[in-house]
């Protein structure tokens, strides 16, 4: 019986987190499976997710299922169902197992992990990995085994986690079910696993692509394209060669992607190879290893050699002014160390600790000096040493300034726009000048008045954004803009931008100014808001006498100030308003309301006719008038002495045209007024009769 497998920590390791990178991903446990088609067959690969769910499933097995779903390249009504496996697939007894475990580690491992009764993970640093192998053992069984089942098709197979079908046919497209025979007290809730492939998808696996070497000083390191192939290879080799044709292996252990989770995806591969010695060219290729064990075509191999790395670094000793933008740059550096560099290159900046810029490049190991053209007024110079391996050296900085009294162009193109709340923003074209320190805003309430500067320090950005009050009696702000350099040098100022700020206050409201009643309706006139943007005036008209709404009867735009309302009705007493609406259409208060009651509709003289008749024999007074029109209703006679107080002496209706006074006194003037009374309540004109008896 196999008792016990040691082998190194580093592989442990790498085994521990391929094993939980795969249960973390997954919390419900499933079987998952994968399948690849070759000449002739097809090879099915299943594995639990969960090493409790793999350690009973070593006991009752697996069942596998095979159902024909597509054929000459058309789906089946009803899938073909086909016993390929009679029973359970689950690892071989020990003695299968003497005879491949001799010849392949992988499958030694798997064995172990499966039957061994113990199962230690080897070290040289002590008895601390015995201590975390007796915690973490069933773990580690279960990482080490599907680790080593991808590695060893021939081994998963005894291993109760894979399949060979041989019977298939080349115009079939083939489902396979992997379930787990595990009775249900023992494990519930383990996923079945499926996979679809066509007998005829025998395709060859692909060759890592990409592959990068960065050569340095006695090392490479190497990276590839992972993530295209991340469900094709579970492992790497890397194979190096000093003659491009005879490769070797550099390590018997697979690589494995750790860094690569669910959460946090890597789309590379990476590798780090020491080199023997520097300026020798070495040959570097991957391959990858597929699930199923199986070696894909190598990549295309990349060379390089190591170079030493650049250890000493310029130093600037003097600088010469040439005109107002050109300098001469002088500088040491040892001359045994030329071999090591590339180029000697030239940088500029506009602060000591800013970005600096490449100016000049190229320049040979064997010079000391070169003429530059400055970029800036200001310029804080570095020559920089790249060596053959891409390391770089600088010196420190010199100060390289000109002479400088241009101002920068005045900024142009200024746009700007205002909020609700007062958030302005503004922008123009940015300068072009290289020496530029930013710019200076300024901005006033009144167009033509000295603008106040609103920025501390000079924006380093073409745009500005200002908060004013918007609630205030001027209606519209003004900017203006001045470009500064780095000598502080001011451009004029820009053309002034007038933006128009959002109108939220509403116009003050009009009032009436007068009122006339009059036979043919009310004659009103008012005064206009005093509000500089108003758009209109809304004359509104409500009848008293009925619950009715506010009705527009007149809108004017202009300058008019009055109307005549004719369309009302007699004797009504109606209630009139005006308000204000500016450009915004925020409209006013209301103006104090007027009620008015209007004339009657009538002629001026209904009552025709009146006289009085005095009979001092029958000491009577008898009054006359015409017969009345037939909208009049009643008639109201008023009677008082002269100098005295009429009040009412008698209401009659409208059919009689004559009444007789018996109620007098000799020696008296006796004063009649009579006023029609209409059928809608109006009244007629009033009619007055003196007698004297």
């Amino acid at each position: 019986m196999i008792k016990k497998i040691f082998f190194f920590f580093s592989l442990f390791v790498m085994f521990s987190a391929y094993s939980q990178q795969q249960q973390d991903s997954i919390t419900t446990p499933s079987i998952q499976v994968i399948a690849r088609a070759q000449q002739g067959k097809i090879l099915v690969r299943w594995a639990p997710t969960d090493a409790v769910v793999w350690q009973r499933a070593n006991t009752y097995g697996y069942t596998l299922e095979r159902f024909t779903v597509y054929r000459d390249g058309k789906r089946l009504d009803s899938p073909e169902q086909k016993t390929i496996v009679t029973g359970t697939l689950k690892p071989a007894p020990v003695a299968s197992w003497e005879e491949i475990s001799m010849a392949n580690d992988n499958a030694a491992i798997l064995a172990q992990a499966i039957h061994g009764e113990d199962f230690e993970v080897g070290t040289d640093e002590g008895e601390l990995m015995a201590i975390v192998n007796k915690v973490q053992q069933l773990e580690q069984r279960y990482s080490f085994a599907l680790f080593a089942a991808d590695m060893n098709f021939e081994a998963a197979k005894l291993a109760g986690l894979g399949f060979e079908d041989t019977n298939i046919k080349s115009n079939e497209g083939y489902l396979y079910r992997v379930k787990s025979a595990i009775p249900a007290e023992l494990a519930t809730n383990v996923k079945e696993g499926l996979i679809y492939i066509e007998a005829s998808n025998t395709e060859p696996l692909p060759a890592p692509i990409d592959l990068v070497g960065v050569f340095k000083d006695k090392e490479v390191l190497l990276t590839w394209e992972y993530e295209l192939f991340k469900s094709i290879y579970a492992t790497y080799y890397v194979e190096r060669s000093e003659d491009g044709t005879n490769y070797k292996r550099l390590d018997d252990l697979p690589l494995v992607n750790l860094n690569n989770t669910e959460d946090s995806p890597t789309k590379r591969m990476y590798y780090v190879d020491t080199l023997a010695q520097n300026n020798k060219k070495f040959y570097y290729r991957v391959l990858g290893v597929s699930p199923f064990g199986e070696q894909g075509k190598p990549s295309k191999s990349i060379v390089g050699q190591g170079q030493k790395a650049l250890t000493a670094t310029p130093f600037i000793t003097n600088h010469k002014l040439i005109g107002d933008t050109n300098a001469d740059i002088f500088w040491e550096f040892p001359k045994e160390k030329e071999p090591e560099v590339a180029e000697f290159q030239i940088r500029a900046a506009t602060k000591d600790n800013g970005k600096y810029e490449i100016i000049k490049k190229g320049i040979t190991p064997q010079t000391r000096s070169a003429n530059i053209t400055a970029p800036y007024a200001t310029n804080y110079i570095k020559v920089i040493a790249v060596g053959k391996d891409s390391t770089e050296t600088a010196s420190f900085s010199a100060l390289v300034q000109f002479v400088d009294s241009i101002p920068p162009a005045k900024p142009v193109g200024l746009i700007g726009v205002m909020d609700s709340l007062g958030i302005t923003t503004i922008t123009w074209e940015p300068n072009t000048e290289k020496d530029m320190l930013g710019y200076r805003v300024f901005r006033g309430n009144i167009k033509n008045e000295e603008y106040a500067q609103i920025t501390i320090d000079p924006v380093t950005t073409n745009k500005f954004t200002d908060t004013v009050q918007v609630k205030s009696l001027n209606d519209k702000v003004y900017y203006t803009v001045v470009a500064v350099d780095n000598r502080y040098n001011n451009s004029d100022y820009s053309e002034v931008l007038e933006i128009k700020k959002p109108d939220v206050v509403p116009p003050s409201s009009p009032i009436f100014k007068e009122y006339k009643v009059n036979k043919d309706g009310v004659s009103l006139s008012w005064i206009k808001s005093v509000s500089t943007d108003v758009d209109r005036h809304q004359l509104y008209r409500k009848n008293k006498s009925t619950v009715g709404e506010w009705e527009l009867v007149f809108e004017t735009n202009d300058t008019i100030t009055n109307f005549e309302d004719t369309k009302v009705a007699a004797a009504t007493k109606y209630t009139y308003k005006i308000q204000a609406i500016d450009d915004s259409g925020l409209i006013s208060a209301d103006s104090p309301t007027l009620t008015i009651e209007t004339a009657s509709n009538t002629e001026d003289k209904v009552l025709k006719g009146l006289n009085a008749t005095v009979d001092r024999e029958q000491n009577s007074i008898t009054l006359n008038w015409r017969k009345l029109p037939s909208e009049i209703k009643e008639l109201v006679i008023f009677k008082s002495k002269k100098e005295g107080k009429p009040s009412t002496w008698k209401q009659l209706t409208a059919s009689l045209t004559k009444i007789i006074d018996n109620n007098i006194s000799p020696n008296n003037i006796y004063i009649y007024q009579v006023r029609p009374v209409f059928a809608n309540g109006s009244f007629g004109t009033l009619e007055t009769i003196e007698v004297n008896y």
